[in-house]
């Protein structure tokens, strides 16, 4: 009887075992399948990180180029002034972003203007000779040069739609045309009183070519120079497909002018 008893005992508390055992792991896997089945957590950034896409544009510059009378002044002890020419160009640019790589075509005339010029170390009233350089319409020709140049440009933005603009670059500027002078052995001239004593004979202040004082003599110049680009502007974009650029710098020679451009 006791025995009996006991098996009882023991049966019943098995099944008790057995049940919290079994009841233990449905409820874990209910857990699992719920915590599984729960949706992932969106990554906030994801959604308004903007797209960088690459876009192409073409555009056109107008700049003011220009050698300053103190720039003349590092290799002349004379000259009649600085020089200001203005120059026309296309831009073929990829933009991505704030950032640009511009390819660049350009054609300005450099033309210094005509008058009496001493290089340095040089003195006219101990019987050293000055350049009289011509003007375009006496020596039937004008100094220009023709430039290709790669540009990288980055922007930051200061306000809504106007961003810093500045980057460097370089390329090669092709010389078209010529510049003449003529070779003038000074009379009672001094370097810092050069007039009338370093005028070629015959130069009347108008247009004609002079009759004495020697024959005109060409420059001769390298056919290529470097050009080395530093810029630094304001962008103001009025639509997210164009660009207007006012900006300065150099490219080789100082500039300062404005620009615009569309993407495609």
């Amino acid at each position: 009887m006791i025995m009996e008893l006991r098996f009882a005992q023991l049966c019943a508390a098995a099944g008790m075992c057995s049940t919290v055992l079994t009841g233990s792991a449905h409820a874990q896997a209910a857990l699992d399948d719920t915590a599984s089945s729960a949706p992932a957590t969106p990554d906030p950034t994801a959604a308004t990180e903007p797209k960088n896409e690459v876009e192409y544009g073409v555009g056109l510059r107008l700049r003011n180029v220009r050698i300053p009378q103190f720039e003349l002044g590092l290799f002349m002890e004379e000259s009649p002034g600085g020089t200001s020419n203005f120059g026309l160009g296309v831009d073929l640019t990829r933009r991505r972003g704030n950032v640009e790589l511009q390819l660049g075509f350009e054609f300005e005339h450099i033309q210094p203007p005509e008058g009496v010029y001493i290089e340095s170390g040089k003195n006219v009233a101990a019987g050293d000779e000055a350049d009289y350089i011509l003007g375009p319409d006496r020596a039937d020709s004008s100094l220009g040069w023709f430039t290709v140049e790669f540009t990288f440009l980055n922007h930051s933005e200061i306000a809504k739609n106007f961003f810093i603009r500045y980057g460097g670059g370089a390329g090669l500027g092709i010389v078209t045309g010529s510049l003449k002078r003529i070779d003038v052995a000074c009379n009672g001239a001094t370097n810092s009183n050069n007039e009338p004593g370093c005028v070629p004979p015959g130069i009347n202040g108008g247009t004609a070519s002079p009759t004495q004082g020697g024959t005109p003599v060409t420059y001769d110049l390298p056919p290529v120079f470097p050009v080395v680009n530093a810029i630094i502007g304001v962008q103001y974009r009025p639509m997210p497909k164009a660009t207007i650029n006012f900006e300065m710098g150099i490219r080789t020679l100082f500039f300062l002018g404005f620009s615009g451009s569309y993407f495609f």
